[in-house]
């Protein structure tokens, strides 16, 4: 974008006036004879010169207002260089005036000087409003006003913007108009404005979060209000139409900025933030069609939520892993369940339940301490501020509870299309991470209701009258002591364990963090020949000896210890 004359108004009228006296003091001309003429030329050449330019201004604002955001208005009104070069002019015109009225009641060392300041202050006035005209026409186009707007973008203006907001509902939010612009390139299809328009989000947002603290950004504040619109809604919604438009680098640029925002939250420990990013991808992951954009546009979302999540893990944000990796669960469960049997694409949900989940549930095993209570992860673990849940056992039950969501929305669409919408090694091989994490931990109860939501898939699998859920029979069982498997078992079977709860309930349904351990049982097989524990009854000693080496699949099991 051109740049404004960098002088201020006191600078252009300091040098007007030095000048003016310079010439004054110097200079023998007598301005008496044709001083007038001049002046009145100046005045009505100058008056001529800035309505005409002053009304292409106008349209031109017209312009941008209608195509991007009726708000610029605003953004035009308070731009410094539109007052600074109205403020010249109105100064130029008023001294020619000046001069015109006392001409014949003055000096002739007055006149030299009030003419000279006249010429003078004409002249810059010209040059501002060459500048100006330029600048705001620049800004007519989307290049141009992305330019702008990430001139009012810094980390102090968008506070200043979103607390203003806050106070006086009339005011704008800070993102709104940038968003607006966004969403105009999308219509356009003019995907490069829209990736620089997505990009100077992400960069001015990046330095936001470098410069509040953790209580700015939180639920109920100004700026945390600000950016969990932006995250939430204005985003996603932004992501949503490039599916629709079938621009899939537009739609994989915003979930790069969903991401890049969460992972610099996490950088800086602002944990709401990550839920707010990791919130908006989940919509993504839900919201967007089936066509092959929206289809990458998912992949793409679950990806960098499943790496975002991952970081935040890593970093010990307890909430922020066990929330997002709870509501990335439950997003892609309704995902397949909106699904109609044309309409599937393996990949996506695959690498959620072979990598993302069991990534996180790994780094939270092994970061968290051992003497947590594992009954009240199972029974209690909640979200919600009335229940009080460390937020070391939320990351855990989340873990579980996306995992068996995810699973059972699995079942159910292959039972209702029968069609496979995931590869069952897939999904074996994550439960066995996860098994295997646990083999390893000392949370002997919480390995037990792992093993016994295993069980309970292998029962559904049994008991369903077409074949379901090929390759999937969990070998991880296996890996585990035979005293640990039974007492798995006497658990489920004594109902103190009852992991089938969390497959029964209908996936992808309500918001398991607004309303957690809540919605409608409704088992995968509505009239099985057998109850769960009445199969486990007879299966018991089958899988006991499994566990132990001795049943089924032993020989497997004995001839890879001795390669090892």
């Amino acid at each position: 974008m051109t740049e404004p004359l960098r002088w201020p108004t006191t600078a252009i009228f300091a040098v007007v006036t030095a000048g003016s006296l310079l010439i004054a003091e110097l200079s023998t001309f007598d301005p008496s004879g044709n001083g007038q003429q001049v002046l009145s030329t100046l005045a009505s050449i100058q008056a001529a010169i800035f309505a005409i330019v002053f009304s292409v201004v106008i349209l031109g604002i017209q312009l941008s207002t209608s195509r991007y955001s009726t708000r610029l208005a605003d953004l035009f009104r308070t731009d410094g260089v539109y007052k600074q070069t109205v403020g010249v002019f109105a100064a130029s015109l008023g001294v020619d005036v000046a001069a015109l009225l006392a001409f014949n009641h003055v000096s002739l060392y007055t006149l030299r000087f009030t003419l000279s300041a006249a010429v003078g202050l004409a002249i810059a006035s010209f040059f501002l409003l060459y500048f100006f005209v330029d600048r705001t026409l620049e800004q007519t186009t989307p290049e141009g006003i992305i330019k702008r707007v990430k001139q009012e973008l810094t980390p102090d203006q968008v506070i200043a913007d979103a607390e203003a907001a806050d106070n006086d509902p009339s005011e704008t939010d800070p993102f709104l108009v940038p968003v607006s612009i966004i969403r105009s390139a999308i219509d356009d299809r003019d995907v490069p404005a829209a990736t620089q328009g997505l990009n100077v989000i992400d960069n001015q947002v990046e330095q936001l979060l470098k410069q509040v603290s953790t209580s700015q950004v939180e639920e109920e504040t100004p700026v945390g209000d600000s950016l969990e619109d932006l995250c939430t809604n204005r985003l996603p919604n932004a992501g949503e139409k490039t599916v629709d438009e079938d621009l899939e680098e537009a739609g994989s640029e915003t979930v790069d900025t969903l991401s890049s925002i969460g992972s610099n939250a996490v950088e800086q420990s602002h944990e709401p933030i990550v839920v707010h990013s990791s919130q908006g991808l989940g919509k993504l992951v839900s919201n967007v069609d089936f066509g092959t954009t929206g289809e990458t546009v998912r992949e793409y979302a679950i990806d960098e939520s499943g790496g975002m999540l991952k970081e935040a893990a890593e970093a010990e944000l307890w909430d922020a892993a066990g929330t997002g990796i709870r509501l990335l669960g439950w997003r892609a469960a309704q995902s397949i369940v909106r699904r109609d049997p044309t309409e599937i694409r393996k990949i996506p949900y695959g690498s959620l339940s072979i990598k993302y989940i069991p990534n996180v549930f790994s780094k939270v095993v092994d970061g968290v301490s051992n003497d947590i209570d594992e009954d009240r992860v199972f029974r209690r673990a909640s979200r919600r501020e009335e229940v009080d849940t460390p937020v070391e056992e939320w990351a855990l039950w989340s873990c579980y509870a996306s995992m068996t969501e995810i699973t059972s929305a699995f079942i159910r669409f292959e039972l209702q299309h029968g069609e496979e919408i995931v590869d069952w090694s897939f999904a074996r091989t994550g439960w066995t991470k996860c098994i295997s994490t646990l083999d390893e931990s000392d949370f002997d109860l919480m390995l037990q209701y792992w093993l016994g939501a295993i069980l309970y898939l292998e029962y559904i699998q049994f008991e369903a009258d077409t074949r379901v859920m090929s390759d999937f029979r969990a070998a991880s069982r296996y890996d585990v002591p035979g005293d640990v498997m039974e007492r798995a078992i006497d658990g489920i079977l004594n109902e103190d364990i009852k992991p089938q709860k969390h497959i029964d309930h209908l996936p992808g349904r309500i918001d398991p963090v607004e309303l957690p351990r809540s919605g409608y049982l409704v088992p995968p097989i509505s009239d099985p020949e057998r109850s769960f524990k009445e199969w486990l009854e007879i299966q018991k000693e089958t899988y006991v000896n499994r566990a132990e080496g001795n049943g089924m699949f032993a020989t497997r099991i004995i001839e890879s210890d001795n390669d090892a």
